[in-house]
């Protein structure tokens, strides 16, 4: 079956992550996590950041993180529209994960709020303007987390097109990397099965 850019969803995921250095020391365990942005068009069109928080526990560097299934969902399932983009923080706690949940909940609300009520999607280009809120939104946030004395580990930013000979970039995935830590992302089709049809009904001559 084929994949149909103007219906069907796609998932984008974090299929593996490892830190390359540790906080304190090789030995140490650390407790990772990862803030995700998105924005599609649709969106851009409501003028709404979407986000999420991901965290990990007891990981060494060095040990690579293989996660089950086809990993963590960092955006989906949905259709796009014309296109997604998307930043993932990765960071490392040193302070209670609650208050640093609080804390993003509370800078991206303040962004939502702030953002132009036009739409997003008209603006030209509409990607420029989402890949522009984005990175508004991660400068703030690492402001807010370095002051939680958090460390700042990767960051990984893209934008998925839909007009492209491979919409989205569908299948493939990528692997990105500092001295720090290295994640992998990939890009997930989710192809919409039609409705079974009934079995005909068998007749048996006598």
């Amino acid at each position: 079956m084929n994949f149909d850019p103007a219906c069907d969803n796609i998932a984008i995921v974090l299929s593996a992550l490892k830190l390359r250095k540790s906080s304190d020391g090789l030995d140490k365990y650390n407790e990772p996590y990862i803030v995700v942005l998105a924005m599609d068009e649709h969106d851009a069109g409501n003028t709404r950041l979407a986000y999420q928080l991901k965290e990990f526990h007891n990981v060494k560097a060095y040990e690579q993180i293989i996660l089950a299934g086809d990993g963590v969902m960092l955006y989906g399932p949905a259709n796009p529209g014309s296109f997604v983009t998307l930043s993932v923080m990765v960071m490392e706690s040193d302070e209670d994960f609650k208050a640093v949940g609080a804390q993003i909940d509370s800078v991206i609300s303040r962004l939502n709020a702030g953002l132009p009520t036009t739409n997003v999607a008209k603006m030209q280009p509409g990607v420029a303007a989402a890949e522009m809120i984005l990175q508004t939104a991660l400068g703030e946030l690492a402001d807010v987390l370095s002051g939680n004395k958090d460390d700042y580990l990767l960051t990984v930013s893209g934008t998925w097109l839909r007009d492209t000979p491979m919409p989205y970039k569908i299948g493939s995935f990528s692997t990105h990397h500092n001295d720090f830590a290295e994640a992998t992302l990939k890009v997930v089709p989710l192809i919409q099965q039609p409705p079974k049809q009934p079995s005909p009904e068998k007749w048996r001559v006598s």
